[in-house]
């Protein structure tokens, strides 16, 4: 789980993100160009509200104010609700849920890899379950955002 866990975290989907625009820019391919564009803006807006809602909430770690809670992995800040790695998970997921709609396996894996990253976040001792139930609102809501945007 401490290795799962980081497949959610904001710095590496936004290095993905820049490197698949980087890729799909060079290889002149519109389709995926325009698809990791919109996992971008996502991302970045899921981002920004996970950081306010970190910022006005305050919410120490389950490690912290619970005794009977093991901290399996180390968080990038002390403030654990909303859970950042699920809101940055889901807000792609739920673009590319939507642009491959047609392929059903495909989606079913975003979901279960979405679902296990979430899980993983509680299992590691660094986020109470709503925090993580928050974090894939707030990544489904900024996903919605930018698909009514058409950005």
């Amino acid at each position: 789980m401490p290795i799962i866990t980081n497949f959610g975290s904001f710095l590496g989907l936004l290095l993905i993100c820049i490197a698949c625009l980087l890729i799909t820019r060079y290889y002149k391919n519109e389709k995926y160009f325009r698809i990791a564009k919109l996992c971008l803006f996502s991302l970045l807006i899921a981002a920004g509200i996970a950081l306010c809602l970190k910022l006005s909430v305050a919410e120490e770690r389950p490690f912290v104010t619970l005794s009977n809670v093991r901290q399996l992995t180390v968080p990038s800040e002390p403030n654990s609700f909303p859970s950042g790695h699920t809101s940055s998970i889901f807000s792609i997921i739920t673009i590319l849920a939507h642009e491959f709609w047609e392929n059903k396996s495909l989606v079913i894996i975003l979901a279960i890899l979405g679902i296990t990253i979430a899980f993983s976040r509680v299992y590691c001792g660094v986020h109470y379950p709503g925090d993580v139930l928050v974090g894939m609102m707030v990544g489904i809501l900024s996903g919605v955002i930018v698909l009514k945007l058409k950005i």
